[in-house]
C-alpha cells in the first residue's frame, strides 16, 4: 500500500508515544466496557468482546510493544479494525488505546533510527513515521502486527500439545 501524505490516519497513544493507523482500516471506536478474559492467551491478547455480534479479539499494543501497562482498562478506548490480508477476507480485531486524538493527513519523515523508542523487536510493526507540528508519530503496518499475532498464536498451540 503507497500512503502519501494525502492519506489520512487515526491517531491515538500508547503510553507516552502517539501511534497511527490509516483511518480506511478503523470500523468505530468506543469507551473500553468489559471483555471475556481467554485462559493460557499471550499477554498482549486481553480477551475477547462482543462487538455487533461478533467475537473479536482485543489486543493490547502497549504490552505487545513492551511498555508498562496498567490492568485498569476503564479509562481506554477501544479501536475496531478490519485489516486486509492477502487472497482472504479482512480480519477484525480491536487494539485498546489510552487515548484517541483525531483523524488527519500525516506527511511522512525520513527516519533516522529503528528502534523508535520500543523494542527492537517490535520496530517491525512501524511503517514509518510522521510529524505533525513538535509531534513524532508512529505509523502502524497492521498487516505485520496481524501476522505476528498468527504466528505466535500457532507457536503456543504447538508448545501446548
Amino acid at each position: 500500500m503507497d500512503e502519501s501524505k494525502n492519506d489520512d490516519f487515526f491517531s491515538f497513544t500508547l503510553g507516552t508515544g502517539m501511534f497511527a493507523v490509516p483511518v480506511k482500516y478503523v470500523k468505530e471506536v468506543f469507551e473500553f466496557t468489559s471483555l471475556t478474559s481467554v485462559p493460557n492467551s499471550l499477554p498482549y491478547l486481553r480477551g475477547v468482546m462482543n462487538i455487533r455480534g461478533s467475537v473479536v479479539s482485543i489486543i493490547d499494543l502497549r504490552k505487545l510493544f513492551g511498555f508498562n501497562p496498567s490492568d485498569d482498562l476503564s479509562e481506554t478506548s477501544v479501536i475496531d479494525l478490519e485489516v486486509p490480508r492477502e487472497n482472504e477476507k479482512p480480519f477484525e480485531l480491536s487494539i485498546i488505546a489510552d487515548s484517541v486524538d483525531v483523524v488527519s493527513g500525516l506527511s511522512m519523515i525520513a527516519a533516522g533510527s529503528a528502534s523508535y523508542g520500543i523494542p527492537a523487536e517490535q520496530s517491525q510493526f512501524v511503517r514509518s513515521v510522521a510529524r505533525r507540528g513538535d509531534e513524532f508519530i508512529l505509523v502502524l503496518d497492521l498487516a505485520k502486527i496481524l501476522k505476528f499475532i498468527e504466528s505466535d498464536v500457532e507457536k503456543a498451540e504447538k508448545a501446548r500439545a
